[in-house]
């Protein structure tokens, strides 16, 4: 699983390769982990397996991250 760390919907310079076999709850864990410590980015997404496992914060209260990053394998909130 990879995560990706936006600031302002965009993807910063780093993107963290999480451990395999972790399931998705363990991946929010690490991710909310490595998240509190950069200085930063607002926001991350657990890709996996070509699919978005999570979006942080919640696409549904923050819409212009899904414009500025569209996820191709989920359908964006914004759109429905």
């Amino acid at each position: 699983m990879q995560c990706y760390f936006l600031q302002d919907g965009h993807v910063t310079d780093v993107v963290e390769m999480l451990p395999l076999g972790l399931s998705d709850e363990d991946a929010i864990a690490k991710a909310r982990t490595l998240s509190a410590k950069r200085k930063g980015p607002d926001s991350f997404q657990i890709w996996g397996g070509g699919r978005v496992a999570f979006t942080y914060p919640d696409p549904a209260k923050n819409p212009q991250a899904w414009l500025a990053w569209p996820a191709t394998s989920s359908p964006s909130p914004a759109a429905e």
